[in-house]
């Protein structure tokens, strides 16, 4: 048996082709019928026609604007893959967080409220220790020098980090050489 004729002057394929190209049972092909889809014979399809029809070809609606302008039966079909699309989007995300590739807020939040920590208190003593390693080089004034600047930069980095939206840094006083 052959998959492609003409009929009534198009061309027309078999349900079992349709299936096939679309990647569809015939009991969704039975459903559309029921909807509206247009056929040719029984058994028969215009392609052209059922692409149209299910709106992934031709002049059919392509924006939001344009829906109210669709008859009840198309505004359904439109709506229901809407909803089957964002419920695949979240049984996605379900899933993923059942695997463990998300982590909640809290744990988020934990993390970093300890990593924080750690980094201010680090960067905080920063400035005793450069101070510390300098000193045998430049003398104990120098390293005094070098401990409140090295400190003034980790208070505004600290700052930076701390603060919300969009940070401004303080002007900055002229130094005597």
């Amino acid at each position: 048996m052959d998959w492609s004729q003409d009929l009534e002057g198009k061309k027309c394929i078999s349900t079992g082709a349709l299936c096939e190209i679309l990647g569809v049972t015939k009991q969704s092909l039975n459903y559309w019928e029921q909807q509206g889809c247009p056929k040719v014979a029984h058994g028969w399809w215009c392609i052209a026609e059922v692409l149209r029809w299910r709106g992934l070809v031709g002049p059919g609606v392509r924006t939001e604007g344009e829906a109210y302008e669709l008859t009840h039966k198309e505004q359904k079909t439109k709506a229901e893959a809407d909803l089957k699309k964002i419920q695949a989007a979240t049984a996605a995300l379900r899933l993923s967080e059942i695997k463990g590739k998300f982590i909640t807020v809290e744990e988020v939040n934990e993390t970093l409220t300890d990593f924080f920590a750690v980094l201010k208190k680090s960067l905080l003593s920063l400035n005793r220790k450069i101070s510390q390693e300098v000193m045998p080089f430049v003398g104990p004034a120098v390293a005094r020098t070098v401990e409140r600047v090295v400190m003034e930069i980790v208070n505004d980095a600290l700052k930076q980090i701390s603060t919300d939206g969009q940070y401004t840094p303080p002007r900055k006083r002229k130094t005597k050489h």
